[in-house]
């Protein structure tokens, strides 16, 4: 949803009756009245939403008459991408900058703004909406969560910010229907409840499912990570994360996945997704494989025509004619060391 078919002056109106009305509602000011250009993209999972928000500066306030009102007993966990953010809740306030989450709660009053950088661009924000009865952990413990800045870049916090990068650029990745809604509200509402337990100091206390399924996200992340480390095994998987091969091989089970194929296949994804763009056309096959773990040519081959019904030289071959016959341009290739 983007404000472009709103005339200009009346953009800002439009908003602010957008939010006076939604579940959450709050009113809206801004220095940007004349012209209030607005981008949202609105991820609905079901019982939890994700909402990309870009807007010029601006201040919402919730107010205990807005409360009244009607209030849907949810926790907002907002991710600012872009911009200078402060807000005020429970009697504290601050302010932040981009790569920090804020954790705030609908029943309660709350002041917030942002604004945009010098250089003129929009503030940009993710924010994830849930209900709080869906918390791994107890509400009373809200009260020291709220408006306090949380760091995005470590930890649980790096997790949950990929997690809804993720979902938020491409939500068919994670398949249709009700069953995947479900799936990818749950990963929410655990990655929340760990990174609210980082930082109350009480991740004993969150539901054993909850903790698996985060161990389970934290090691595909490690594993993702080290693709191209010719080490990386199952042992050394387990090593990273303090848990024994076995229970790591159970982890996987659970998911009906085993650690040794699932490596593989992303491996194969990633020669794949070289060996189909012309621009790596001079790059030799072989090299493309040990990049990305394969150091014998032979196993390589088997493996992704066993993947893909086609040998890695037939689908580079089908590759360049394409775009050969598409601009007639063979474009050159990138140094070796820049594969994938």
């Amino acid at each position: 949803m983007t404000s472009d078919s709103v005339p200009p002056e009346e953009r800002f109106g439009w908003w602010g009756e957008l939010k006076s009305a939604s579940p959450i509602a709050t009113t809206l000011r801004s220095d940007y009245t004349d012209d209030f250009p607005v981008a949202v993209d609105h991820v609905d999972l079901g019982a939890a939403t994700l909402t990309t928000m870009s807007y010029p500066s601006a201040e919402v306030r919730r107010t205990a008459r807005h409360i009244r009102k009607g209030d849907p007993g949810s926790l907002q966990v907002s991710l600012t991408l872009q911009g200078l953010s402060g807000f005020e809740q429970a009697g504290r306030n601050v302010q932040f900058g981009a790569g920090h989450f804020l954790l705030y709660e609908s029943s309660s009053p709350f002041e917030g703004w942002m604004r945009q950088g010098g250089g003129g661009d929009p503030t940009r924000s993710i924010v994830a909406t849930l209900p709080l009865h869906l918390l791994p952990f107890p509400v009373d413990r809200l009260s020291d969560l709220v408006s306090r800045p949380l760091s995005s870049r470590e930890g649980f916090g790096a997790l949950l910010a990929q997690f809804m990068h993720q979902v938020t650029d491409d939500v068919g990745q994670f398949g249709s229907g009700s069953g995947a809604a479900d799936r990818l509200t749950h990963t929410l509402v655990d990655l929340v409840g760990h990174l609210a337990a980082q930082h109350l100091d009480r991740a004993d206390e969150l539901p054993v499912e909850s903790r698996k399924r985060t161990l389970l996200l934290r090691v595909q992340s490690h594993v993702r990570r080290h693709l191209r480390d010719p080490g990386l095994n199952p042992d050394s998987i387990a090593a990273a994360h303090h848990i024994s091969t076995r229970y790591l091989h159970r982890l996987f089970q659970e998911q009906g996945l085993t650690v040794s194929s699932w490596i593989r296949r992303l491996r194969l994804e990633r020669c794949h997704r070289v060996l189909a763009d012309p621009a790596f056309a001079a790059v030799p096959v072989g090299v493309v494989a040990a990049r990305w773990g394969f150091p014998q040519p032979a196993v390589f081959t088997r493996a992704f025509r066993a993947t893909y019904g086609l040998t890695p030289s037939e689908v580079r071959a089908r590759t360049l004619a394409d775009y050969r016959s598409a601009s007639g341009v063979n474009k050159c290739a990138p140094l070796v060391n820049d594969v994938g």
